[in-house]
């Protein structure tokens, strides 16, 4: 699939990835940490404790959202950590959490705090991989190609490594990867194998699709079906641009879908993964446009859905992931092969399987999968999903998701015909 990788990632990195895929690991888990959840725990109180002049302190700064997504994933991250430093009795854990973006964010901070307040700066961040460029480009991260083994490596989804990589440097280890789009469907409503072509998808009879067709999904979905359809992301000068042959391909496609009456009419006046999930509930429709995050928190309802990927062309549409990682941020190089040790540790299999579990999120190494439950059904079809899929090029409020965005709303609503939504959507990324 035709996307921006070369210009983002080192081409020997991904053939030692792509070349091969492992084996998986021997199934030798530790027991999971129990369902139950247990007192959510201060920062102070799970992972640090007095500072004594002969101590290192390395502090880590983490997004609140992914840290306490679930009271038992805050639990296992910080059983993990207290681990750590068990093993570690020079070494003070400190965990801070910051906001992810804005004014108050993660970036922010370390922009500001270099010159204000050196000292301050913490060690390891997590941040979203779309703000791995920034902090790459203001020197608030470094290049983390000769601290991960290439052991780390080897089973490592693909889509993760061009997340993580800026031109030809890792820059950040990815944890785990977000929301990559596929369908749910009433299995008791339908009840043989979903199509895998388009085509075929939307002649099923008596069947409705819900989609935010008037938000950023129906975006990220005209974007993989534009890609299906051969279309490209750059010009021969290295500019982002869109074509508008396989653009009006790929809104054909969808238009086919809401002629037929396939494609529900509402799906216009949706805008969030969470308008369509509604719609679907509601028994508005028989299929709706997830993503994994989505289904993970909703499945847990117990109803009798179940995923399938998005059919395509000629072959269901490969996903596209975001993802997060995890970045070395301390200017002080002493401390630099202590944090990465640091890091190391929370990518090991088995704690990133436990902790990724415990949150609901995707584990970015294929390995760690081994530490979740061994019958759950949907590991084999999130992770076959994950291996085939590409990264996500452009953050939510890039022009081109901006356009596509429009493009899709105009066509489910009968404003304007395929043609004349992808001719709009290319102008206006070049006015």
């Amino acid at each position: 699939m035709p996307l921006l990788r070369s210009a983002h990632w080192s081409p020997a990195l991904y053939l030692m990835i792509r070349g091969r895929r492992p084996s998986p690991p021997p199934h030798h888990p530790q027991p999971p940490p129990t369902n139950t959840p247990g007192p959510v725990l201060t920062p102070d109180a799970a992972v640090s404790t007095p500072v004594t002049q002969t101590r290192t302190t390395l502090t880590v700064w983490i997004p609140p959202e992914i840290w306490a997504a679930s009271e038992s994933g805050q639990a296992t991250f910080n059983a993990q950590l207290n681990a750590y430093r068990a093993e570690h009795p020079d070494l003070d854990i400190q965990v801070e959490p910051k906001a992810s973006t804005g004014q108050g964010g993660i970036l922010s901070y370390l922009l500001t705090g270099r010159t204000i307040a050196p000292g301050a700066l913490p060690d390891l961040v997590a941040l979203p991989a779309d703000q791995l460029t920034a902090a790459t480009t203001d020197s608030l991260v470094y290049a983390l190609d000769d601290t991960i083994t290439a052991s780390y490596l080897e089973d490592m989804y693909p889509a993760g490594l061009t997340l993580a990589t800026v031109g030809e440097k890792m820059m950040g280890y990815p944890f785990f990867l977000t929301q990559p789009p596929h369908l749910a469907y009433d299995s008791t409503i339908f009840t043989t194998t979903v199509p895998l072509t388009w085509t075929e998808f939307i002649a099923l009879p008596d069947q409705h699709l819900a989609f935010a067709a008037g938000g950023l999904p129906g975006a990220t979905l005209l974007l993989e079906m534009y890609l299906d359809n051969g279309g490209l992301l750059m010009n021969e000068a290295g500019q982002v641009e869109l074509q508008v042959e396989p653009l009006a391909a790929a809104l054909q496609q969808i238009s086919d879908g809401r002629t037929t009456g396939f494609i529900l009419p509402q799906s216009s006046n949706m805008q969030t993964l969470e308008d369509s999930w509604q719609a679907f509930q509601s028994g508005q429709g028989s299929f709706v446009q997830t993503t994994a995050n989505q289904y993970l928190r909703q499945r847990d309802a117990a109803r009798p859905f179940s995923p399938a990927l998005i059919p395509g062309r000629e072959e269901p549409l490969s996903p596209l992931v975001s993802g997060w990682v995890w970045a070395i941020s301390t200017p002080d190089v002493a401390k630099r092969p202590l944090t990465a040790d640091l890091l190391t540790f929370l990518i090991e299999n088995e704690n990133l399987g436990q902790w990724s579990h415990q949150s609901r999120f995707l584990p970015a190494r294929q390995g760690a999968f081994f530490y979740w439950p061994t019958d759950d059904p949907y590991v084999p079809f999130i992770s076959d999903q994950l291996l085939a899929a590409d990264a996500q090029p452009f953050p939510p409020t890039h022009p081109v998701m901006v356009a596509l965005t429009n493009a899709v709303f105009d066509v489910v609503s009968l404003a304007k015909s395929p043609q004349l939504a992808a001719e709009a959507a290319v102008a206006a990324l070049n006015p």
